[in-house]
């Protein structure tokens, strides 16, 4: 089994918040967690430093690109008690509900005070 990739917004603070929440758990999984500021992932994804970042981005074990909900979908499938989102993503219009919550947290993270104790 390969490995996925998280790539996250390293400077927002609920981002950061949030990786920190789940790290433990997707590491026993095999997955790497990386800012999207990285040099390395930079280069690779080609982001520009100053790029807007809307959306994580995950590259999964199948060495696809996802993005934003589809990310949090992809991710949903490993842990096993998120598995409920998987097979909810694949009911029709769930996806759509799913990007548009998934983009109102993303516009609205910054504003977001997160204590990162």
């Amino acid at each position: 089994m390969g490995t996925t990739w998280i790539l996250y917004d390293g400077i927002c603070s609920f981002c950061k918040s949030s990786v920190s929440n789940f790290e433990r758990s997707l590491e026993k999984r095999n997955c790497k967690i990386k800012p999207l500021q990285d040099k390395t992932v930079m280069k690779i994804l080609g982001i520009n430093e100053g790029d807007d970042l809307p959306e994580m981005k995950i590259i999964g074990d199948d060495k696809k690109l996802y993005g934003g909900a589809r990310g949090i979908v992809f991710l949903s499938k490993k842990i096993w008690w998120a598995w409920p989102l998987w097979a909810l993503a694949h009911l029709p219009v769930t996806m759509l509900i799913l990007d548009y919550i998934y983009k109102w947290i993303a516009k609205n993270r910054h504003r977001a005070v997160i204590c990162e104790i």
